[in-house]
């Protein structure tokens, strides 16, 4: 049901179209050139010695909440999925603006191996909304909305989900089902182990294949809007299948540059949202008003 698209693929196009106007997620191969998977590796490889450092250590880089949006969130940190019920999840949040400066950990390469892989989700967002672009005949309004590279706004998250050898209720997640509020996100599925699902529009769930080197894509609710609903944004989950085992997903959030005014797309078509300024209509979103 999730398509796995080959970038390099003469009909791409035509398969990254249906797959946003049907389910709003894709899987993607030959996305990314070798100096950017060995780039993408080695961070992985650093942020999982992250993760097993000493809680009392990774504290003390934790995130505050609100801008710039940076640090590490524990355990304790409980996200409710339904009553008595929580995600199960450690995370690290970064960026790459002015404000992070003195806020990332003092460990051995941390700082420049993240900032590398910042550049390559960058450079595979902007080669996304490219195509969007395209296939919307919009010149290059996503792109250009997208282009500051000090986005207060847009960031990166690893996620580690600790394996759990206890007793799980059969209700209980990895984390809840949700959907993104930006333009788009760009998920790698750092390990193989099964989880991440998708709900389709006809409210069925369905597993995201894993592929080596790969990066899922998935629409926003805020580019859902902003092509009149033309892509979808969907549901998406990890479930409790494989919580015996550590898994790790990296997923970097596009979300247009503040003052970006989103506005229907689609030439023709009757708006269906009013117009909305994008950081506006993010900070609603948070805040449950929107």
């Amino acid at each position: 049901m999730i398509p796995v698209i080959d970038l390099t693929a003469k009909d791409a196009l035509d398969c990254i179209n249906k797959a946003y106007t049907t389910v709003g997620f894709a899987v993607f191969v030959n996305a990314l050139n070798d100096t950017e998977r060995l780039v993408m590796n080695t961070w992985f490889e650093d942020m999982k010695a992250f993760f097993k450092l000493p809680v009392e250590i990774k504290k003390k880089y934790s995130y505050n909440g609100g801008v710039p949006i940076f640090g590490y969130t524990g355990l304790d940190v409980r996200y409710e999925q339904s009553p008595g019920l929580f995600d199960m999840k450690e995370l690290f949040d970064y960026q790459h603006i002015k404000e992070t400066e003195l806020l990332w950990p003092n460990i051995d390469n941390f700082k420049n191996s993240a900032l590398r892989s910042i550049s390559v989700a960058e450079a595979h967002t902007m080669r996304m909304l490219e195509k969007f672009d395209t296939i919307l005949d919009t010149g290059t309004t996503l792109v250009d909305a997208h282009k500051s590279p000090l986005n207060p706004v847009t960031f990166t998250r690893v996620i580690h989900y600790p394996a759990y050898n206890g007793i799980v209720d059969d209700k209980q997640l990895r984390i809840a089902e949700h959907s993104d509020f930006g333009t788009i996100t760009s998920i790698w599925q750092i390990n193989d182990v099964p989880g991440l699902e998708v709900q389709d529009l006809n409210g069925d769930w369905h597993d995201v294949p894993y592929a080596k080197d790969s990066v899922i894509v998935n629409i926003g609710d805020l580019l859902q809007r902003w092509t009149n609903d033309y892509f979808v944004s969907t549901r998406h989950r990890v479930n409790s299948s494989h919580i015996h085992l550590d898994k790790y997903s990296m997923p970097h959030f596009a979300h247009p540059v503040p003052g970006t005014i989103i506005s229907n797309l689609r030439n023709g078509e009757t708006a269906k949202y009013s117009l909305i300024e994008s950081k506006e209509y993010l900070f609603k979103r948070l805040k449950g008003s929107l």
